[in-house]
């Protein structure tokens, strides 16, 4: 009676386990390389957008490393993008280095950091500076598209 009973709840816990599984629709690998004008762009940040009319379809992106290359997510880090055809996106934002103050928060109080997180004015923080020329910030004005097959593809893209 025991044996049926464990073999029960193992049952139940297997099944319980594949019951509460999240169903995504297949994603397939896309990786590249991002220059501008023969180098790396390191930190670019690259996004594909679901062409106009696509249902159902998922954004991905990614982000260069020193040597620009870069390997899209959608929902797991480097699972590429589900298949189709997008529109490609890519910016490169301004990167605020901390000041010697900053460094030193580690030594601040709560309060002080309270008043630093929610400074009293009420001027909104400006959006970070995009350092590649406008016409990329948009998939729809980048010139820049890619379709994504039912298996890896690479796609290098090269700025001017």
């Amino acid at each position: 009676m025991v044996k049926y009973a464990v073999l029960g709840a193992a049952a139940l816990v297997t099944c319980t386990g594949c019951y509460f599984k999240p169903s995504r629709p297949p994603t397939y690998r896309v990786t590249g390389t991002v220059t501008m004008k023969g180098k790396p762009l390191a930190d670019a940040r690259v996004v594909f957008v679901p062409v106009d009319g696509a249902t159902g379809r998922e954004s991905a992106a990614g982000i260069a490393d020193a040597n620009g290359k870069y390997s899209l997510t959608t929902y797991v880090a480097g699972d590429g993008a589900q298949p189709g055809e997008y529109g490609v996106k890519v910016g490169l934002y301004e990167i605020k280095k901390p000041t010697k103050e900053e460094q030193q928060a580690h030594m601040r109080t709560l309060e002080e950091e309270q008043k630093m997180a929610f400074p009293d004015s009420d001027k909104p923080i400006p959006p970070a500076k995009n350092l590649l020329p406008k016409k990329y910030e948009s998939e729809q004005t980048s010139g820049i598209s890619h379709t994504v097959s039912k298996r890896p593809t690479v796609k290098d893209i090269n700025l001017d």
